[in-house]
């Protein structure tokens, strides 16, 4: 899942000494943008982490000085403030801020090994209509945006056109049917805009990340989005694609999509890793009948290093 546990390996990486100058920051905090959270969690906690920024209808990465990060702690995460969270692009309910970062006269919310300072998140209390699985992650806003509208009709046969979907990206990799795993294939139809067909997804995600133990081995693995969008039948619209050794492999898998730039139709964000490494928010947004790479981040918690 999108949480701490997995990224804070990050924070143990070796760094060159001019990576702890302050960067530019990529907006004034002070203007208050409207910010993308994730809010994961499990039975015991959820937690409210910012992920990105929508600044002038352009989704930017979060790229702060320490101190622009506590400014950013205080404004939006005051006890009490509630923001709403979505799933497959619709409303589905709010959480509710009861502990920031930096509590006056406490020790901050969490440490990493290594990190003098973290990325600031949210203790928060989470209502939702949504069943929750062991382990949940969500979508959020800093500000309400209306819902899109839903798609037509998921086809009947999804599991067969995506798997369709998925042989012709393998094909024009020198692979074939063969290469498909059942026991990890998977199949989604996303309703990312109104009146239109829905986004086709099939991936495959090797659990055991090789093919003779973890990160070991070989393995195939794709994240393949399709369209129809002439009404003529699916056609790809996004391919990752990479079958190798384990550990070099580039692993993609779907978190969730939501109308960001308030254009009608939803931007898809994506989890990016490498066997031990740390991960990638990639968001993608549809343009010319494609889906591209719009903004790609790692997510790296620690804002800066100890020496």
């Amino acid at each position: 899942m999108f949480g701490i546990v997995a990224l804070a390996a990050g924070c143990n990486t070796a760094k060159k000494a001019d990576d702890d100058r302050p960067p530019p920051p990529s907006f004034d905090v002070a203007t208050k943008p409207t910010l993308v959270f994730m809010a994961f969690g499990g039975s015991d906690t959820t937690r409210l982490v910012p992920i990105a920024a929508i600044v002038d209808g352009q989704v930017k990465p979060i790229v702060l000085p320490v101190d622009d990060w506590k400014r950013l702690d205080s404004l939006y995460f005051q006890a009490g403030t509630s923001y709403p969270v979505f799933r497959d692009g619709q409303p589905a309910g709010t959480v509710t801020v009861t502990r920031r970062m930096y509590e006056p006269d406490s020790l901050p919310l969490y440490s990493l090994p290594g990190c003098r300072d973290a990325r600031p998140m949210a203790t928060v209390t989470l209502k939702t209509r949504v069943a929750l699985d062991p382990v949940f992650e969500f979508l959020s806003l800093s500000t309400m945006r209306p819902a899109t509208p839903g798609s037509t009709a998921v086809p009947g046969d999804l599991g067969t056109t995506a798997r369709a979907l998925a042989v012709m990206a393998l094909r024009s990799e020198q692979l074939d049917a063969t290469d498909i795993d059942t026991a990890s294939f998977s199949a989604r139809a996303l309703r990312v805009s109104g009146g239109k067909a829905p986004t086709l997804v099939a991936g495959q995600v090797d659990a055991n990340a090789g093919d003779t133990g973890p990160g070991t081995g070989h393995t195939t693995h794709f994240l393949v989005l399709g369209d129809n969008l002439d009404g003529k039948g699916y056609q790809v619209t996004y391919r990752h694609l990479e079958s190798g050794e384990a550990r070099t492999v580039e692993f993609q898998r779907l978190l969730d999509h939501l109308d960001l730039t308030g254009d009608g139709t939803d931007e898809i964000f994506v989890e990016s890793w490498r066997y031990a490494g740390t991960n990638d928010l990639v968001v993608l947004s549809r343009a010319s009948g494609k889906w591209h790479e719009m903004l790609r981040v790692q997510q790296d918690w620690c804002v800066r290093r100890k020496p």
